[in-house]
C-alpha cells in the first residue's frame, strides 16, 4: 500500500505498472482503434514513460529515494532545472511522468496537494518546420540509386527510393509507410488511393511490429495517390501478392524497420559531400516538403486533412464532418515528387538544349544550300 512513508520511486513504479496494465488490456482489443473518448497511452508511449522514470529512479542524481511526506514544490523545480540544462525534452518527458503520479497520490487521498502542480512547464525549442528544395531531394535520389559504396542491395536501395517518393506524394508519417500491406491499397482505376490503418512501432524487447492503430484517431484517412507514385508501387509490386504481404518486406518476411531505413539516409548525408546537411534530411522532413506544398496550394485546414492531424477550432472538431477520403491534391504532391527525380532533369535540359542545337545545324544547312 501507498502511503506518505513511501518513496518517490516506489510511488512511480507503482502507478506506472497500473497504467501499463490499462494499455495492455485496452489496446490489445480489437476495436480499440474504433473506440472514441479518452483512452490510455498506447505502448510505445510508454517507452517514453518508462525511461522518465529511470531518471527519477537513478541512484546517481535521482530523488527516487525520497519520502512523499518529505517532497517540496521547491526540490523538483530545481530538480527538474538540471535536466532542462540537459535536454528539454527529457525533462518534458520527466514532468510528464511526475505529475501523472503525484495525481494518482492526490486521488488515492496519500498526499492533500501535489506538489508537481507548481513546478514551471518545460518550454521546448522546436525547430522551425523545414521544406526541402528540389535540388536537395534530386541529390538524395541520385545518391541512392548512383553511389556504389552505400553497401545495400539493389532490391533495398530500389526499395527506400519508392518510401521516399510514397513519404512525398501522399505525406505519409515513415511509421505509416513501413506498417504498410498490399491490401491498404488500390492501385486500379482512376481513384488509386492508400488507406492508413496502422502504424510501426518499436517497444524494447518486442523490437518494431506494426500497431493496427495509427498515432492518433485522425490518422486513419485514405490519401489519393498521385500517379508518380502509383507507378513507383508498382515497380516494386510482387506478381503474385497477398494483401497481407508487406509493401517493403525484409528479407525474412517481416516489415521493414524505419529505424534501419533511417541509417541509410544518414549515410547518404554523408555521401553528399556537403551537398546535403544532417538537420535538414530526414523521414519527417519529406513529410514538412510535402505539407508545405499542399499549404502552399490549398490551404492549412485541406493540409491537416491530408496529413491526419486533428482539426483546430470549434467549427473544425464540432460542426464540419470529416471526409473519408482525404481532399485531392495530387496535382501537388505529383509536380513535387517529378521535382524530385534527377533523371527527369536530366531529360529536361537535354530537351531544353535540343531546340538550340536543332536550330544551328538548320542555318548551317540553309547556308550550304545557298
Amino acid at each position: 500500500m501507498v502511503a506518505t512513508v513511501t518513496t518517490v520511486g516506489e510511488l512511480c513504479w507503482t502507478w506506472y505498472a497500473q497504467v501499463e496494465a490499462e494499455s495492455e488490456a485496452f489496446w490489445s482489443r480489437p476495436d480499440a482503434g474504433q473506440r472514441q473518448g479518452e483512452t490510455p497511452p498506447r505502448p510505445q508511449s510508454l517507452v517514453h514513460t518508462k525511461r522518465a522514470l529511470t531518471y527519477v529512479c537513478s541512484p546517481d542524481g535521482g530523488i527516487g529515494n525520497l519520502r512523499l511526506d518529505e517532497v517540496t514544490t521547491l526540490q523538483l523545480e530545481q530538480w527538474l532545472d538540471g535536466h532542462k540544462r540537459i535536454s528539454r525534452s527529457r525533462a518534458e518527458e520527466i514532468r510528464i511522468a511526475l505529475r501523472a503520479a503525484f495525481r494518482s497520490s492526490v486521488r488515492l487521498g496519500i498526499l492533500p496537494t501535489d506538489p508537481m502542480a507548481g513546478v514551471s512547464p518545460v518550454r521546448r525549442h522546436d525547430p522551425r518546420p523545414v521544406a526541402l528544395e528540389a535540388e536537395e531531394l534530386r541529390t538524395i535520389r541520385r545518391i541512392l540509386r548512383e553511389e556504389p559504396t552505400l553497401k545495400i542491395t539493389q532490391t533495398t536501395a530500389k526499395n527506400l527510393d519508392v518510401l521516399l517518393v510514397l513519404l512525398l506524394g501522399a505525406a505519409l508519417r515513415v511509421g505509416e509507410a513501413a506498417a504498410l500491406r498490399w491490401g491498404d491499397l488500390a492501385l486500379d482505376g482512376d481513384m488509386p488511393t492508400v488507406s492508413v490503418t496502422g502504424t510501426q512501432v518499436e517497444v524494447t524487447g518486442q523490437g518494431a511490429f506494426r500497431q493496427d492503430v495509427p498515432k492518433t484517431d485522425f490518422s486513419n484517412r485514405t490519401v489519393l495517390l498521385p500517379p508518380a507514385v502509383v507507378a513507383a508501387l508498382r515497380s516494386i509490386q510482387p506478381g503474385r501478392c497477398k494483401p497481407s504481404d508487406w509493401v517493403f518486406p525484409t528479407r525474412n518476411g517481416n516489415c521493414w524497420n524505419s529505424g534501419n531505413a533511417g541509417k541509410i539516409v544518414k549515410v547518404i548525408v554523408a555521401k553528399s559531400e556537403g551537398a546535403l546537411e544532417q538537420h535538414r534530411v530526414t523521414f519527417h522532413k519529406l513529410r514538412s516538403t510535402a505539407a508545405t506544398a499542399i499549404a502552399e496550394a490549398h490551404s492549412d485546414h485541406v493540409t491537416a486533412q491530408v496529413l491526419g492531424h486533428k482539426p483546430q477550432g470549434v467549427t473544425q472538431s464540432h460542426y464540419i464532418a470529416r471526409r473519408e477520403v482525404a481532399p485531392d491534391v495530387r496535382d501537388v504532391l505529383q509536380t513535387l515528387v517529378e521535382s524530385s527525380d534527377p533523371a527527369r532533369k536530366l531529360v529536361a535540359e537535354v530537351a531544353a538544349a535540343a531546340p538550340a542545337a536543332t536550330s544551328g545545324r538548320t542555318a548551317k544547312r540553309h547556308l550550304r544550300v545557298v
